[in-house]
């Protein structure tokens, strides 16, 4: 029983390989096309830049992975609708760059310690395009919601999840990835995909369920 467990368990998390080919778009559109707007206001230019946040920036790829494996090992069903929820999320923010494409000026870099270092490489392996709505945002908001509606997931797991989401989107903020904006439209995005998905499936299984019980009722006719 416990191999059958590991081997369900196993078989899905590879849907988690969904996410990185999804992703794969991202990386076709984040590039010049000519055009980009900006969306920074008068109070993101207020915002300091830290290097320090560079550190729970990062962390975003092992928060987000840690909190699927979690989640799929303690509730299931939380699982797999987040895991739609990102695809159909992810999907939505891409098909909103290849239209509308945004930028966000990035600071000059002065200093050679190991943090500003990082900030560096972070620029380099992502171009300042593609900002609204932020998937680092989306995704990180995403994780928080299924967290906290879990009913198998405890507090202090909640609590930990919710913090370091809150975290990761403030650092987009202060290592100058994100905007304002960019954050708003994500979390607009997310709440819309969150209740789309979730009225899909209380749907789904109000009709599965009317439908097993004309099922039952059908069958209890034919053996009277």
């Amino acid at each position: 029983m416990r191999t059958k467990a590991w081997m369900s368990y196993l078989l899905a998390c590879s849907g988690l390989l969904m996410i990185p080919l999804v992703g794969l778009i991202y990386i076709h559109l984040n590039q010049d096309n000519g055009t980009a707007y900006s969306l920074m206001t008068d109070l993101d230019r207020q915002i300091p830049f830290i290097e320090g946040f560079v550190v729970p920036y990062l962390l975003w790829y092992v928060f987000l992975a840690a909190g699927f494996l979690y989640l799929a090992y303690r509730d299931r069903s939380t699982y797999f609708q987040t895991l739609v929820e990102f695809i159909i999320g992810l999907l939505l923010c891409y098909s909103v760059y290849a239209i509308y494409q945004t930028t966000v000026p990035r600071p000059d870099i002065i200093g050679s310690d190991w943090l500003l270092r990082t900030v560096q490489w972070v620029y380099r392996s992502d171009q300042p395009f593609n900002c609204f709505p932020s998937t680092h945002v989306l995704t990180a908001y995403l994780m928080m919601r299924a967290y906290l509606r879990s009913v198998r997931i405890t507090l202090p797991y909640k609590m930990i999840t919710a913090g370091m989401s809150i975290l990761i989107i403030v650092s987009t903020l202060f290592v100058k990835q994100h905007v304002l904006m960019d954050i708003a439209g994500a979390v607009l995005v997310a709440e819309g995909v969150v209740y789309a998905v979730e009225r899909s499936r209380r749907a789904w299984l109000t009709g599965s369920t009317a439908a097993s019980a004309r099922q039952d009722k059908l069958e209890r006719g034919l053996k009277q």
